[in-house]
């Protein structure tokens, strides 16, 4: 395991600032400064090759980017029919197919996307240490309860559209030896009724355990957001730390979303790093005893009127982070 994080602007201040905050390798989701994105959504080898080498200068590897498959919600999404199951979506996912292939080419060799429709709902923030502001959820101050444009969506045609996108995307991916790494719903929304009509099945570790099964491949696996994983939890504090060995062990852990919360399932604050339910170096210590060989980023840190720009809030998170991987001897 060892420090990463992920940049929204790859400038060279931004690389710059990385660098010196320790930073050796990057999970880039700027597609703009260096021309990455055609308008039509493919992608350029000649502009993935220039980020990667413009981060190199600085001592940063490029390992991740961010395939144009987000965590918005649907109708901000550029390919809503692949989760919709549109007429659509085959012309979509032959554009996915083909921004895998300019990957592989490129020499990057991980991927990571979203499977979703409802965005990352929340319930407003709660204040945190020193004034910081605390992204919140909880189900019972959720009030809209409308359908999506999506209309219902059960568990069982949500797997149909996951299962028909990862059919045809991941023997590509073996071919151009492209991992990709699907984050998991967040938050876990209620079980039985789904939120808005949508059942998030990759909102469970049940589900999560079901996913990594569909296409049996080396090249199939998780952006781990420990944090999700957390909030899919009754008692994240030893229900992660198993999440994590079951799926260290089978070798889906592709990268880590390397944060905390206080709560559980259906009613948690995102906190600092160290203020958590999760004892985060037991966490560091089960992703290397499973074997998994992938970067910690900080992700979904607190806010400040201080840092307006979150930089002190992600410092901290990396020096933290940083540090637990030394303790643990990495």
């Amino acid at each position: 395991m060892y420090l990463g994080h992920q940049m929204g602007s790859l400038t060279n201040e931004r690389l710059q600032w990385a660098a010196q905050m320790g930073v050796e390798h990057i999970a880039c989701e700027d597609r703009k400064t260096d021309n990455i994105e055609n308008e039509d959504g493919t992608w350029n080898v000649a502009g993935l090759k220039q980020a990667s080498a413009r981060a190199a200068a600085w001592g940063i590897k490029v390992e991740i980017v961010a395939l144009n498959l987000p965590s918005q919600y649907m109708t901000k999404q550029r390919f809503p029919g692949i989760m919709r199951g549109l007429p659509s979506r085959d012309a979509e996912i032959e554009i996915i197919k083909q921004n895998i292939r300019a990957t592989g080419e490129a020499g990057i060799d991980c991927l990571k996307y979203n499977l979703n429709l409802i965005g990352i709902p929340r319930t407003g923030q709660t204040r945190g240490r020193g004034g910081a502001m605390y992204s919140h959820f909880d189900i019972a101050k959720w009030e809209d309860h409308s359908l999506t444009e999506a209309g219902p969506v059960s568990a069982e045609r949500f797997w149909e559209n996951i299962e028909y996108f990862l059919e045809r995307v991941v023997p590509v991916a073996e071919e151009a030896k492209v991992r990709l790494a699907c984050h998991p719903h967040d938050p876990a929304v209620p079980h039985d009724v789904g939120l808005r009509g949508v059942h998030c099945v990759l909102g469970s570790v049940d589900g999560l355990k079901r996913f990594i099964e569909i296409v049996p491949s080396a090249y199939h696996g998780l952006n781990f957001c420990q944090g999700t994983v957390s909030e899919m939890c009754v008692d994240p504090k030893t229900e992660v730390i198993e999440a994590i060995k079951y799926f260290g062990s089978r070798g889906k852990v592709f990268m880590v979303h390397f944060r905390n919360i206080r709560g559980g399932y259906l009613n948690f604050d995102e906190v600092y790093p160290d203020e958590g339910d999760v004892d985060m170096l037991e966490a560091v210590r089960a992703y290397v005893s499973s074997g998994a060989h992938a970067m910690l980023c900080p992700d979904h840190v607190p806010t400040s009127t201080v840092d307006p720009g979150g930089d002190k809030q992600f410092s901290y998170c990396l020096g933290y982070t940083r540090a637990l991987l030394q303790v643990a001897g990495r």
